[in-house]
């Protein structure tokens, strides 16, 4: 009987807990990879080509690093591996939004987006593995893109300032997250809320399933 492990190619405590909430214990493994680096030397023309583009990155990352270590002590042994790698960005203007880092880049980013709408996206990159002799295979790759529209209340001077000192919107793409204190800012959207919060689960099961396997066999708890 094949035996499946899901990892999780990130280091995002958001996209862990999607998965998890979606019935999915993932292993996971962090991406090594100079995102600045990689998107100065291919110079993609656009938002939704950087978020593929980094998403495939982190995938390939920890797919080499698979290669030359099987990670045993966290994959056990299974026999099939789905991997999840993603990677997120506010479209703001038709300029991309990453982390800001800190609270000047955080307050300048939501002077220009408060009463505006922006577009999340948020690139998936899930890759079948299987084992081989010498380690994992790479059998197969699915690649998308999910996009979902945000309209931002026309917060004031206070409010931002008041979100800044949280620290939570330094390490986010866009300045926001909706599964926090930045919730009460967004006034709705046009899409998948799990896609702004870092990991299209609908997108995902459409991958997983696309690349053969049942999202069900993922679930930590087999279904009856």
């Amino acid at each position: 009987m094949n035996t499946i492990v899901t990892v999780l190619a990130s280091s995002s405590p958001s996209r862990l807990s999607l998965l998890r909430q979606a019935g999915i214990e993932p292993v996971v493994i962090r991406p090594q990879v100079d995102e600045n680096a990689v998107v100065e030397e291919v110079s993609p023309q656009s938002v939704i080509d950087e978020v593929a583009l980094l998403a495939q990155t982190k995938a390939h990352a920890v797919i080499t690093a698979l290669a030359q270590d099987p990670h045993e002590d966290l994959v056990g042994t299974a026999d099939t591996c789905v991997l999840i790698a993603c990677d997120s960005l506010l479209e703001l203007n038709g300029e991309s939004v990453g982390k800001p880092g800190n609270a000047q880049a955080t307050a300048e980013v939501w002077k220009r987006l408060r009463g505006k709408s922006a577009v999340l996206h948020t690139g998936h990159c899930i890759a079948l593995l299987r084992r081989g002799r010498a380690g994992w295979d790479l059998i197969d790759q699915a690649d998308a893109v999910g996009s979902t529209t945000l309209h931002t209340a026309d917060i004031s001077e206070e409010e931002i300032a008041a979100y800044c000192k949280t620290g939570e919107p330094f390490h986010v793409a866009g300045a926001l997250t909706i599964d926090g204190y930045g919730a009460a800012f967004v006034k709705s959207l046009e899409g998948d809320h799990t896609n702004v919060i870092g990991l299209s689960i609908p997108l995902a099961r459409t991958l997983v399933t696309g690349l053969g396997i049942s999202w069900p066999k993922l679930w930590k708890i087999t279904s009856t």
